[in-house]
């Protein structure tokens, strides 16, 4: 059965946008699973507006990342994280949640609430979208996003406080990391596959936020984000 991975265009310098679309492009590579990368920026294309899902050639489809993998996993008998004990299962999974649920937030924090880098932001996304629509599109849009990052919690905090979570959460992936080449040892595991996500989005993008000039801060991560790189690429279509 085709299984075709439905994730967002390239953007700022050839990178894949969404930490998630890249776990999920990542895992499926470490798992072995075949299959074809399609990138539109139209999540309203989705079948519950939600990127990444995959859909099968049979019309049936997953979203959600988490259950994709989840789905994928017992479906076909694989487990990339085994061989690990129940301390390290358990610090995959709270070292996920930290990612997909609160760094999150912080990704589209320094995208979308940072006058600086807005534009750029906006173009990506509707670049497509003459003017003036493309600002009146761009604005409805953005203060849907702030709405959500605040209703989240994160956007209710000062700059000043929202850089100490970030620098923290960062700190803690470096913690995990330490001196191994990957999260867990010498082998890279799901929890990597999570991490790189969120770490190449900031990475790669060529766009110089505050989130960026922090990771920079931490050169194990920079590392662990360029040999997962070199491995599994940045999970863009027609690469």
């Amino acid at each position: 059965m085709t299984m075709k991975l439905h994730i967002f265009k390239a953007a700022w310098g050839g990178m894949q946008p969404s930490n998630l679309c890249l776990k999920v492009d990542v895992w499926l590579q470490m798992a072995g699973l075949d299959f074809e990368r399609v990138a539109s920026n139209l999540a309203s294309r989705a079948p519950r507006r939600r990127v990444p899902f995959v859909r099968f050639d049979d019309g049936s489809w997953i979203d959600d990342s988490e259950v994709i993998i989840a789905t994928l996993s017992a479906r076909h008998g694989i487990d990339v994280d085994a061989g690990l004990s129940d301390a390290e299962r358990g610090l995959t999974r709270a070292a996920q949640r930290m990612i997909d649920e609160h760094m999150f937030f912080m990704l589209i924090d320094s995208r979308w609430n940072d006058d600086s880098v807005w534009p750029r932001v906006r173009d990506n996304f509707l670049g497509p979208w003459p003017m003036p629509l493309r600002l009146l599109v761009g604005m409805i849009f953005r203060r849907g996003v702030r709405r959500r990052i605040r209703l989240q919690g994160f956007g209710r905090y000062s700059p000043a406080e929202r850089h100490q979570k970030t620098e923290d959460n960062l700190r803690a992936l470096d913690q995990i990391l330490g001196d191994k080449r990957f999260m867990l040892g010498d082998v890279p595991r799901s929890i990597d596959a999570a991490a790189y996500g969120m770490l190449a989005a900031i990475h790669f993008a060529d766009l110089e936020t505050s989130l960026a000039t922090t990771l920079r801060r931490f050169p194990r991560l920079v590392a662990h984000t360029l040999r997962m790189e070199a491995r599994f690429g940045r999970g863009i279509a027609g690469q």
